[in-house]
């Protein structure tokens, strides 16, 4: 009877799933979670245009590629075809996003914190960022709904169901330390970005920053770890703190292009 009851315990540890398979569940379900909702944020915003919605459909996006990347050594080869199309669909977003954010919150708060500055530009830029708004709102919408554009979603969930028979495998080494080579090469790549500092080369650092997060968050669903989330929590206030800069070179880029406020642009690019 005395081993009974360690032999009912090694009987349980057998059953338990090992941290290396728990990692691999965890990767499967968050890349299939940001796929589905990708394409149903993208299929509700269709209906209601509102700006979160979009912004929350380019979140799981990004949590879709960051995902692909970090652990594409251990994935089975996605399909390409169709790939362009879901690229456009990520650049019209894109475009839509910085008008969002741009009349929305940065140009009101700016106006707030300088009402003085290019007083009789202001009216006419906010009427012609409106306009390119309708447009590109309707640019997006006739993209979401393109055959090829539902193709490529249907390519990449029929090639997720395939992750199925996948064992994962890491050659020579565990999976955590695996993993803690995959981060310390994506943390060089970020540090690479940092000097000289320029506004192009903060966007990328901010992009890799994403790649990072990610990354950390599909870890620790599968392994707390206080060391990953103290960095998780240091790359969040990066992520803020350049997301507010990049904001205002957006707006500035903005207010550029059109070409026929040089009072505001002048103003703008002073305040930063």
């Amino acid at each position: 009877m005395p081993h009974t009851t360690r032999a009912r315990r090694r009987a349980v540890q057998n059953l338990l799933p090992k941290p290396e398979q728990q990692a691999w569940w965890f990767v499967k379900h968050l890349l299939r979670t940001s796929l589905q909702d990708t394409r149903s944020l993208l299929l509700t915003w269709t209906q209601t245009r509102q700006t979160e919605t979009l912004h929350q459909a380019r979140v799981a996006w990004r949590r879709q590629k960051s995902l692909l990347k970090f652990y594409r050594p251990l994935l089975p080869e996605p399909p390409h075809r169709h790939n362009d199309a879901l690229q456009t669909l990520w650049h019209l977003t894109g475009q839509l996003r910085n008008l969002d954010v741009a009349l929305e919150c940065t140009l009101p708060a700016w106006r707030q914190a300088h009402p003085d500055a290019g007083t009789h530009e202001w009216a006419g830029l906010v009427q012609q960022l409106h306009q390119d708004r309708q447009l590109a709102r309707h640019d997006l919408a006739k993209e979401i709904a393109r055959p090829r554009t539902t193709a490529r979603f249907q390519q990449l969930r029929t090639w997720m169901k395939r992750l199925d028979s996948v064992t994962l495998k890491v050659r020579r080494k565990s999976f955590e330390k695996w993993a803690q080579h995959r981060l310390r090469r994506l943390h060089r790549k970020i540090k690479s970005q940092r000097h000289p500092f320029t506004p192009e080369r903060q966007h990328r650092c901010r992009i890799l920053l994403k790649q990072e997060r990610h990354a950390l968050e599909s870890l620790l669903a599968s392994h707390p770890d206080k060391k990953r989330r103290a960095r998780l929590k240091r790359n969040r206030k990066k992520q803020i703190a350049w997301g507010h800069d990049q904001d205002m070179q957006t707006a500035l880029n903005l207010i550029e292009g059109l070409g026929h406020c040089p009072e505001l642009t002048k103003a703008w690019r002073a305040s930063m």
